[in-house]
């Protein structure tokens, strides 16, 4: 009986060190998960910004194409 008890021991210390490391690797599994998560955000509103930057240029160039539309019509130029 002694035997399987020695035996024992080392897998505990064993599985003891092997959790150390499995804990150390989801620790560092969760900071890139952090980082990842704010990373998107900050794409997320990039892409917003972005997204609103298209919209007014668009409307200038309504706008702008009106005025020229406009001026057209009344003979302003040619």
């Amino acid at each position: 009986m002694s035997r399987p008890v020695k035996k024992l021991a080392k897998t505990v210390h064993k599985s003891d060190s092997q959790n150390d490391i499995i804990n150390y690797k989801l620790d560092q599994i969760h900071s890139i998960l952090e980082k990842n998560q704010k990373d998107i955000e900050d794409l997320k509103k990039q892409v917003a910004m972005g997204q609103g930057g298209i919209k007014a240029i668009f409307i200038l160039g309504a706008f702008v194409g009106l005025l020229l539309g406009i001026a057209k019509y009344l003979k302003f130029w040619g």
